[in-house]
């Protein structure tokens, strides 16, 4: 559903940009327990499918590079594999993703 996707698509892409920080030339902060607080109260459901990961980011270090976790990793471990579309260069996780998600993904 269209809508659906549109409602979560930006939380959608704030997880993956985080997860790629380490990758690009950017730093972004992970959301604090006030702003949790905050998208959870306006975004019902929002913690059970990113603050969880966030936390359990957070936990194993993210937030210091130097304590060789990196979130991709997290979404290898689950088996998240993530794409980047080819024209707009936007990478998403079809697997992941709280929208309805019909993509059509092209392997090569």
């Amino acid at each position: 559903d269209a809508k659906k996707d549109a409602y979560w698509a930006h939380h959608d892409l704030f997880m993956l940009a985080y997860a790629m920080w380490p990758t690009g030339f950017f730093r972004l902060a992970l959301p604090d327990a006030e702003e949790m607080a905050w998208f959870e109260e306006n975004y019902p459901g929002w913690y059970d499918h990113y603050g969880k990961v966030y936390e359990e980011w957070r936990a194993r270090g993210c937030e210091d590079p130097s304590s060789g976790f990196i979130p991709l990793m997290w979404f290898a471990e689950n088996n998240h594999p993530i794409y980047v579309d080819r024209v707009s260069q936007v990478p998403f996780c079809p697997s992941y993703c709280k929208g309805a998600s019909s993509l059509r993904v092209h392997e090569y």
